[in-house]
C-alpha cells in the first residue's frame, strides 16, 4: 500500500478488547473477526453488514480471524487443570469427570463446583489460559504487543523483552537507599491520591514504612540506569521473609514487572535459605492473588472495611437510637 492508505496495525489490546475476544472465542454459535479499522471485534454477520455500508469494505487485510479455540481445547485446559490439583480427592474426582465420554464438560463444572476455592482457581486458570491465547496470537500478527492500558502481568509474552530492558539489582552491592526512597514516597504519594481503597490500604502499609533500615532490597533500573520498580522485604522469622513493599514507576507498569522482579526475588531468597515468603495484598494489589493462587499460595488472613450502619440496618436490635 501506498502512504495514503498505510497497513493496517492491531489496535491497543486493552482489557476491554481481550475480553470480547475471549467471548468470542468461547462462543461456537458464530464466526469472529477482529476489525482492524474500527479496532473491535465483529461477528461473520455484522462483517457482511459493514463491508456493504463502508466505504472501506476493499481493504483487503481489515479483518482477521480471532484465535480459533474448540472444545478440544477446552478439555485440554480441564485436563491440565485437573493434573495440578493438589488436593488428591478432588484431584482424583476431576480425573474420574474427564474420562465420562458425554456429558464430561457439565460433570467436570459439577465437580467444580462442589467446592468454591477450588472452584474460583478453576476461573482464574481458565482465563490465564485463554488470555495466553490471544497473547500468542497478539504477538503472532503484531511482533511487538501494545499493553499500554492492560492492567496484568503478562508472563510468556515480556521475559525476552524484560531481560533486554531492565536489570535486576540486590543480591550484592551497594543498595541505592535515596533512589528507592524516592520511589516509595512517589507510590505512597499516589496511593493518598487514589481512591478510598487505595488510602485505607496506605493507612494499613504506614507503620512499616517508617524506615527503611534493616531492610533488603530486589529493584529493577532500566537500560539507561533510572529505577524502575522494587521489592523490600526483611526476615520475619527464620526461613520466612516478609515483603513490606513493592511497586513499579507509572511508565513501567503493565510490562509484566512485577512479576519478573518476583521471580528474581524467590530465587535470590531461595539462594539465601528462605523457604516461606509472606505478603500482605492490600489496594489494588488485591488482585495479585491470582498469581499466586495457582501456585499454592494460602491465605491466612484478611482484613474487611466494613459499613457500620448497613451491618445495624440489616440487625433489629432494640438500640434503635444508634440508628
Amino acid at each position: 500500500m501506498d502512504s495514503e492508505n498505510p497497513r493496517l496495525k492491531l489496535p491497543l489490546l486493552t482489557e476491554f478488547l481481550l475480553d470480547n475476544i475471549i467471548f468470542a472465542m468461547e462462543d461456537q454459535s458464530d464466526i469472529y473477526y477482529l476489525d482492524l479499522l474500527k479496532g473491535e471485534v465483529v461477528s461473520d454477520q455484522d462483517r457482511l453488514m459493514l463491508d456493504w455500508e463502508d466505504e472501506h469494505a476493499d481493504e483487503q487485510d481489515r479483518y482477521i480471524e480471532i484465535p480459533d479455540w474448540q472444545p478440544s481445547d477446552g478439555f485440554l485446559v480441564m485436563e491440565k487443570f485437573a493434573n495440578q490439583v493438589r488436593n488428591p480427592l478432588y484431584k482424583g474426582k476431576l480425573q474420574e469427570a474427564l474420562q465420562a465420554g458425554k456429558g464430561v464438560f457439565r460433570r467436570f463444572k459439577d465437580t467444580v463446583g462442589e467446592l468454591p476455592a477450588l472452584e474460583r482457581e478453576w476461573f482464574a486458570f481458565k482465563d490465564e489460559q485463554l488470555k495466553s491465547e490471544v497473547y500468542t496470537w497478539y504477538r503472532e500478527h503484531d511482533g511487538a504487543l501494545q499493553l499500554l492500558e492492560l492492567n496484568l502481568e503478562p508472563e510468556e509474552l515480556t521475559d525476552d523483552i524484560l531481560q533486554e530492558d531492565f536489570v535486576i539489582g540486590g543480591s550484592s552491592g551497594a543498595i541505592p537507599l535515596d533512589e528507592l526512597q524516592a520511589l516509595q514516597n512517589i507510590l505512597i504519594e499516589e496511593m493518598q491520591q487514589g481512591n478510598e481503597m487505595q488510602s485505607r490500604a496506605l493507612r494499613l502499609l504506614e507503620p512499616k514504612l517508617q524506615s527503611m533500615g534493616g531492610l533488603q532490597f530486589v529493584y529493577a533500573r532500566t537500560g539507561q540506569g533510572d529505577m524502575a520498580g522494587f521489592i523490600s522485604y526483611k526476615e520475619l522469622e527464620k526461613h520466612t521473609a516478609e515483603i513490606v513493599f513493592f511497586g513499579n514507576a507509572i511508565e513501567y507498569r503493565g510490562m509484566g514487572l512485577f512479576r519478573f522482579l518476583f521471580d528474581h526475588f524467590c530465587r535470590q531468597t531461595a539462594r539465601k535459605g528462605y523457604t516461606t515468603i509472606i505478603v500482605s495484598l492490600a489496594g489494588e494489589a488485591l488482585s495479585l492473588d491470582r498469581l499466586f493462587i495457582p501456585l499454592g499460595g494460602v491465605t491466612i488472613s484478611k482484613q474487611m472495611a466494613l459499613n457500620i450502619r448497613a451491618w445495624n440496618e440489616s440487625h433489629p436490635s432494640s438500640e434503635a437510637a444508634f440508628l
